[in-house]
């Protein structure tokens, strides 16, 4: 199963949106983008390449839409 562009789209958008009227902190979008890369080691684990690739490049998309690291620094 791959997932379109809209949906990938939209997701962001949520997190986006949440994140930048603070309805969600940086921590809840940290915490987002590692269920992202949990469920794209899971798709890995069941020889699902090409959803692990779409799972990490979400991830990635929910990055730069929000600019909050993977892990906090420190």
């Amino acid at each position: 199963m791959q997932m379109d562009s809209g949906t990938e789209l939209a997701i962001r958008a949520v997190v986006r949106g949440l994140f930048h009227s603070d309805a969600i902190n940086a921590n809840q979008v940290r915490a987002v983008m590692s269920a992202l890369k949990d469920a794209a080691g899971a798709a890995m684990d069941r020889r699902e390449p090409a959803t692990a690739k779409e799972l990490v490049a979400l991830c990635k998309g929910v990055h730069l839409d929000t600019a909050v690291s993977a892990a906090e620094a420190g």
